[in-house]
């Protein structure tokens, strides 16, 4: 009684597996990373700032002392937090998930939305225009490519 062929080899499956993102996508993460480390820089840099302003003032804002620290606070809160962000998102694209590459086309999506208003609004196209557009451009482009659709939804490509 046989229960199956022996095989010399394992048969090939449909898809081969592959063990890394494709290029457009660690062109995308190594800019997320990039943007997430100068995010968190600049969050470093207004701490530092807000320490040295407060040991130069010495308590001469008076009443204004604890706002003015609680303002710089969730001023580097925030930066720090949309740093961690956009390396958490850089990552989890690299990774292959899916969600994350989509939420990053919506968002340079958005991006380019609001540089094509400020070119409307001012009706003027200046090369900082062009360089604003030029970026999320490229990344919409590298996100869509046929090599990272299929690696964020069957690990191929």
């Amino acid at each position: 009684m046989l229960l199956g062929m022996a095989y010399a080899y394992p048969p090939q499956q449909a898809y081969a597996m592959r063990t890394t993102a494709p290029a457009s996508l660690h062109v995308v993460a190594i800019f997320q990373y990039l943007g997430g480390l100068l995010m968190l820089g600049i969050a470093a840099l207004f701490a530092l700032a807000a320490s040295e302003m407060t040991k130069q003032l010495g308590g001469r804002l008076g009443t204004y002392d604890a706002s003015v620290t609680s303002a710089v606070a969730v001023v580097v809160a925030v930066f720090a937090g949309v740093g961690l962000i956009a390396i958490i998102l850089g990552r989890k694209v690299q990774r292959g998930r899916n969600w994350a590459r989509i939420l990053l086309t919506v968002l340079n999506v958005l991006s380019l939305a609001s540089v094509a208003w400020q070119a409307y609004s001012t009706s003027l196209l200046t090369v900082s225009t062009i360089v604003s557009a030029a970026f999320p451009a490229l990344f919409l482009i590298l996100l869509n490519t046929r090599a990272a659709r299929s690696w964020c939804h069957h690990r191929t490509y």
